[in-house]
């Protein structure tokens, strides 16, 4: 994976759009993203997240908790701020422990 500049993972502006359901941000070098909310949720950077992603098996079946559909972030508190470096989601299935790097995000940009 190529280094990024500093330009390239610095954010510059950051719009939660709840009723379109996406994270735009705006880097430093110019470049805008938009991340759509079911795209952030699959990407969750925590330690739990990465390791279901590492032993998923296409033929478990899943319980019910463990379904995500439709991924929304709480009314209330939506997102915050981590230093300059990070984004922490709060979900509305409780989940908020992922915390998103700016260079993070920049390499996912869907």
């Amino acid at each position: 994976m190529t280094e990024l500049t500093l330009e390239q993972k610095t954010a510059r502006n950051i719009e939660v759009d709840m009723k379109g359901r996406e994270v735009r941000i705006t880097w430093a070098d110019g470049y805008r993203s938009v991340y759509p909310l079911d795209y952030l949720r699959k990407i969750c950077p925590c330690a739990t997240c990465n390791a279901q992603r590492r032993n998923q098996d296409p033929l478990r079946v899943l319980k019910p908790d463990q379904i995500v559909t439709t991924a929304e972030l709480r009314a209330e508190r939506p997102v915050e701020m981590v230093g300059n470096y990070a984004l922490q989601f709060f979900w509305a299935d409780g989940h908020n422990v992922g915390l998103y790097s700016f260079e993070f995000l920049r390499q996912k940009n869907p």
